[in-house]
């Protein structure tokens, strides 16, 4: 009998310590990009996480025992003055937890980059379709084309067929738009609301003969191999400062601005399909 109430005892004792365990909190400790432009910016649940450096650490609320919790963490890195990289991630923590992001590496289907335009100067996108041969005959592509430069000029200096770009940003959609209107072109000039990351929006590229880009490493190493898929073999692609990804230039020459810098310009050719 003694022996049954001992034990009733250690039972209850045990149940009322599950009962009233107590919440703890979990943390997360997150490693971001190192660059030499900005800071990494670090939220959790829109909250942002203050630190420097590599890393930050985030702890959660006290969490009960025995549940899990999702949190949504999000990296805005600027690896330089015009790119910007959203790296959102979630991440699943119980109490207790001691877990390790790793925000370093890409994700193609979840990071967002957006690049600000800034526009080739004239004199250089005449240098660019000097390399790329453009003739009457060709059909321009630019993707991310701003105010369209470099869709107009070949048009209206060389007499190219016709020129197409596409935009992400609505406003210089209109502003493209009204730039043709105004440089007497508007009937050669395509311009399209889309995103270069979209295999959809890019697959009017497929009607180029000729690629003009200035557009960052990022997004063109994104872009690539995209471009490599779509257009027909032939097609003449320059491109101003930045390289493709690991897609190899043909050709690559410095040229000389009217403003008396020196510009790099890289070009390919689209080989046959294998």
């Amino acid at each position: 009998m003694r022996a049954s109430c001992v034990g009733f005892v250690l039972f209850a004792a045990l149940v009322g310590a599950a009962c009233g365990q107590e919440k703890k909190a979990a943390t997360i400790t997150i490693t971001v990009p190192e660059n030499s432009y900005k800071e990494t910016l670090v939220t959790v649940d829109g909250v942002d996480v203050k630190g420097t450096g590599k890393t930050r650490v985030f702890t959660t609320p006290a969490l009960e025992a025995g549940k899990e919790y999702k949190f949504k963490v999000s990296a805005l890195v600027e690896p330089n003055n015009y790119t910007k990289i959203t790296r959102p991630r979630e991440v699943t923590v119980k109490a207790g937890d001691a877990l390790k992001l790793d925000l370093t590496t890409e994700d193609k289907k979840l990071d967002k980059i957006v690049v600000r335009w800034v526009p080739t100067p004239e004199d250089i996108v005449d240098e660019m379709s000097k390399l790329a041969k453009i003739t009457k005959d060709d059909i321009i592509f630019d993707p991310g084309c701003g105010d369209a430069v470099m869709l107009i000029r070949p048009v209206k200096a060389l007499g190219a067929k016709k020129g197409i770009g596409i935009e992400i940003d609505p406003k210089y959609v209109k502003i493209a738009k009204e730039k043709a209107k105004d440089e007497g072109v508007a009937d050669k000039i395509d311009i399209r609301e889309g995103d270069i990351l979209n295999e959809k929006d890019m697959a009017v590229c497929a009607e180029a003969s000729v690629v003009l880009i200035y557009i960052g490493d990022d997004l063109g190493a994104r872009m690539a191999p995209v471009l490599q898929k779509l257009l027909k073999p032939g097609t003449r692609v320059v491109s101003h400062r930045f390289k493709l990804g690991d897609w190899k230039p043909d050709k690559t020459v410095t040229v000389k601005g009217a403003d008396g810098s020196d510009y790099i310009l890289h070009y390919w050719e689209v080989k046959a399909k294998k």
